[in-house]
């Protein structure tokens, strides 16, 4: 049910990267957008929760917009760090001296 709401087109763009990320696709629900989605299923709801604090996270609440909380997300980190240019550095070319390097 998770993977196929709306927060998980968000967070990735295939079936196998919403299932990686799925505690994070969890976080950016509500708990009133999560019952209906689950027809009213409170025990469901409350499993979600205790799985959820298994992993130190926490449903999102009414008043937080979903931007802040997704700022804060793990995969958003992996992905910023994947994604940073690496600098490279030239090898020094041992005939030329170190004057006439730019």
């Amino acid at each position: 049910m998770l993977v196929s709401s709306d927060h998980a087109r968000l967070v990735g763009r295939t079936l196998t990267e919403q299932r990686d990320y799925i505690v994070d696709i969890a976080t950016l629900h509500t708990r009133d957008e999560l019952l209906r989605r689950f027809g009213g299923n409170r025990v469901l709801l409350r499993q979600v929760e205790k799985w959820l604090g298994f992993h130190g996270r926490r449903l999102r609440r009414p008043a937080e917009s979903i931007d802040i909380v997704m700022c804060g997300l793990e995969f958003r980190k992996r992905r910023i760090r994947r994604s940073r240019p690496v600098a490279r550095r030239r090898p020094l070319d041992p005939k030329v001296a170190p004057q006439e390097r730019g």
